[in-house]
């Protein structure tokens, strides 16, 4: 029963795969027939494989022929998705207008490619998003800056760290909040022990929990650098600051009724572990837990506030909306019974190093008395 459901995906995956490199090579023999659907349908299935080799084969860039295949292969992975997303819209555009078919496979093509330049970019192209809530309890204003889902691996690294860091600084924050996945390869494993040296130029309180990428990669190593870094690393345990209780949750399911492939496998939950810690409800309490999961029982602590990411939002239309449907709290503020939820869109990108639909963010919350 346990692995039910990732079966289940996979073969839904490989389905939905097997249907998009049918319909793209039907499409594009009647667009170009100089060649046959079979040569297209090596030519899509070849060009998957490859992008799939280049976005998930190599957790370690060993040398430059690995890395334009990484690079390459990740956007093209994203960009298979995009020609897919421009070949509906171009069929719908056939309703109105009658045009040929060399012309309708170039805009085809064409779309896709501003698409996925637009992609590209709008995934480094860092938003700040201020949100202001209201915390029962406080008597002044707490200036925060909420990091999650930086990802640094393949496509990320020093380099983009830096700038993140830059732009918070800006931001003139008291304390920080990081909510995990601050990994998701071994590419800076390998020698690059500076990679978050950017941190250390912060003097600022700076409170991390883990997700399920840097449990992947890594736990062990993860909780090394980032403690090297001066953040404080917060395991299923209660810390204040000023008014504000600070609870650190380990990214794990909501309670043992909950199967969930991006858990951990150990047996703590949220509602266990919010039952253990010692927490005084009557004075406010800020969240920190990967996934916006557990809420229920966040609630009955009497948390005030969750911070968390995960979700990406759903990264790159029309997973947005399929994004939308599984977490629920997907992006964004929400409240649930007294207890407000902010869900970033994160800074980093999975798979592809492409956006389409959403924006990488850093959130800048001013938490003002009630």
């Amino acid at each position: 029963m346990k692995y039910l459901a990732p079966i289940l995906f996979l073969l839904i995956v490989l389905t939905l795969t097997a249907a998009a490199v049918f319909y793209l090579s039907k499409r594009f023999a009647f667009f170009f027939p100089v060649l046959t659907m079979k040569n297209w349908v090596w030519i899509f299935a070849a060009g998957l494989v490859f992008s799939l080799i280049g976005s998930i084969g190599f957790p370690v860039l060993s040398n430059p022929f690995v890395k334009v295949w990484s690079a390459a292969g990740s956007v093209l992975l994203g960009a298979f998705i995009l020609l897919l997303l421009s070949l509906s819209v171009t069929d719908l555009l056939q309703l109105a207008f009658r045009l040929a078919p060399p012309l309708r496979g170039s805009i085809t093509l064409g779309l896709t490619l501003v698409i996925t330049a637009y992609g590209v970019w709008n995934a480094f192209h860092i938003r700040v998003k201020e949100v202001t809530i209201p915390i029962s309890g406080l008597t002044e204003e707490i200036r925060a800056v909420h990091l999650t889902d930086i990802h640094l691996g393949n496509s990320r690294g020093k380099k983009q760290l830096e700038e993140i860091v830059r732009i918070t600084k800006e931001l003139n924050p008291e304390i920080i909040f990081h909510t995990g996945d601050l990994f998701d390869s071994k590419t800076h494993f390998n020698g690059n022990e500076d990679v978050l040296d950017a941190f250390q130029t912060m003097a600022l309180p700076h409170y991390f929990v883990f997700g399920n990428h840097d449990e992947q990669v890594g736990l062990m190593q993860v909780l090394r650098r980032v403690n090297d870094s001066g953040i404080m690393v917060l395991m299923n345990k209660v810390v204040r600051y000023k008014e504000l209780q600070i609870v650190g949750l380990n990214n794990m399911a909501a309670d043992s009724e909950t199967i969930d492939i991006h858990a951990t496998s150990d047996t703590t939950t949220v509602e266990s572990v919010m039952n253990s810690l010692d927490i005084d409800a009557a004075q406010p309490v800020l969240v920190l837990h990967h996934r916006p999961d557990g809420i229920a029982y966040m609630a009955e602590k009497g948390a005030d506030l969750l911070l968390t990411g995960h979700t990406h939002a759903g990264q790159m239309f029309p997973f947005t909306l399929v994004a939308k449907w599984m977490f629920g709290y997907n992006r964004g503020l929400y409240k649930y019974e007294g207890m407000h939820i902010y869900v970033s869109q994160g800074l980093g990108t999975f798979f592809s190093p492409i956006r389409f639909g959403t924006h990488s963010e850093i959130a800048l919350l001013r938490l003002i008395p009630a």
